[in-house]
C-alpha cells in the first residue's frame, strides 16, 4: 500500500492493493453480470463519440463472462450540458430509470458501503460532504414528490453520488475532470499497469485493488487488451453539491489523514 503527497502535504493518490477479498469480487462480479442489457447498449460507433464509450476502446469478453461497455449510475445528476444555472434540477440517471432498473440500486449497496468506508479514512472532510449532500437531497426529492429519485436515494449506500461501470475497456492518457474518485478493480486479466504519466509513478493495477487520487490533478492510462476486467469508478459532481448547499471541501492532507 501507498500513497502519493506532493510538496505542499496534499495526499493525491491512494494505492490499495488486494484491498478487495475475493467474496467481495464474486459479488461485484454478480451485479455487473445483472447490467449486461445496460452495458452492451452503451458502446458507441459515431466517430465524434468520447473516447470513453466508443467501440474502438473495448475488446470482448473471452468467454462472455463479461459485457463490455460503460454505464453511469445515479440516484441524482445533471446530464450532460444541463446544469443548475441553466434552471435545470437534478433526475435520476438513466440506467436507473424505470422499474426494472431498481434491483440495480441494490445490487451496488456493498461496493457502496465498501468505498465510503475507505473515504472515510482517506478524506472525511469530503466524507461528511458527500453525507450531507445526499441527506440533501433526500429532503429535496420527498419535497417535491419525485417518488423515483427518492426511492434510489433511501437504498443509496454511498456518499459518493455517481458510479461508473467500465467493462473491458482500455484507457488513453487522460485527466479526468472530478475531484476526487475511487476506483476498484475485478476479474480476470493479465498483468496491468496504470501509469501516473505527470508523477512519473506507475502501480500494479491487479484484481481486487483499490485506488483513490485527486482525478485533476493527475493524468493517467492503462491498457487492457485481453481477459476480463470490471472497474468501478464512484465519484462525486460538485454541480449536486452546489445545488443543495453543501461547502467545498480542501483537498486532504497527511498530517490531518484519520489513521
Amino acid at each position: 500500500p501507498s500513497i502519493v503527497i506532493d510538496s505542499g502535504g496534499r495526499i493525491i493518490v491512494w494505492y490499495l492493493p488486494g484491498a478487495l477479498t475475493a467474496m467481495i469480487m464474486v459479488y461485484i462480479h454478480g451485479a455487473t453480470h445483472s447490467m449486461s442489457g445496460l452495458l452492451k447498449h452503451s458502446i458507441t460507433t459515431s466517430k465524434i463519440a468520447q473516447w470513453r464509450t466508443h467501440r474502438s476502446n473495448f475488446h470482448t469478453s473471452p468467454d462472455g463472462m463479461v459485457t463490455p461497455g460503460c454505464i453511469n449510475i445515479s440516484p441524482a445528476w445533471f446530464q450532460q450540458g444541463r446544469e443548475v444555472q441553466d434552471g435545470f434540477s437534478p433526475e435520476v440517471s438513466a440506467a436507473l430509470k424505470g422499474d426494472a432498473s431498481r434491483n440495480i440500486t441494490t445490487s451496488l449497496q456493498r461496493s457502496g458501503i465498501i468505498v465510503s468506508t475507505a473515504l472515510w479514512v482517506m478524506h472525511l472532510d469530503l466524507y461528511w460532504a458527500g453525507m450531507e449532500t445526499q441527506v440533501r437531497l433526500g429532503k429535496w426529492a420527498a419535497r417535491y414528490e419525485l417518488d423515483e429519485m427518492h426511492y434510489h436515494l433511501q437504498r443509496w449506500t454511498s456518499v459518493f453520488n455517481v458510479v461508473s461501470i467500465i467493462c473491458n475497456r482500455w484507457s488513453p492518457p487522460h485527466r479526468d475532470p472530478k475531484s476526487f474518485d475511487i476506483m476498484t478493480t475485478a476479474s480476470m486479466y493479465h498483468l496491468v499497469i496504470i501509469d501516473f504519466m505527470n508523477l512519473g509513478i506507475k502501480f500494479l493495477y491487479d484484481s481486487g485493488s483499490m485506488l483513490a487520487s485527486s482525478c485533476r490533478l493527475v493524468r493517467h492510462y492503462m491498457n487492457v487488451e485481453e481477459g476480463n476486467r470490471i472497474v468501478t469508478a464512484w465519484y462525486m459532481r460538485d454541480s449536486i453539491h452546489n445545488f443543495v448547499g453543501t461547502p467545498s471541501t480542501e483537498y486532504a492532507k497527511y498530517d490531518c489523514v484519520n489513521m
